[in-house]
């Protein structure tokens, strides 16, 4: 493989190496990860903005739905 260089404020290298080491990953691997990600997916951008602006767990909406539905006939 061929290297790359890329330049990247300090503190976004302190942020990516942690996070990349909190996946058990080198950094170039999880760069990687990401590149390839962004030019393979085959969702609109849109709902991946929307993936990727998410954050923190599903919850249990305030008013489920009841058990029992009837199908449309």
């Amino acid at each position: 493989m061929p290297p790359v260089t890329i330049y990247l404020p300090g503190d976004l290298i302190d942020a990516a190496r942690k996070e990349a080491r909190g996946r058990n990953r080198s950094l170039s691997a999880w760069i990687g990860g990401l590149v390839q990600d962004a030019v393979t997916t085959d969702w609109p951008q849109s709902f991946v903005d929307l993936l990727r602006r998410g954050g923190g767990d599903l919850v249990e909406p305030d008013d489920p739905p009841p058990e029992d539905i009837e199908p449309l006939r």
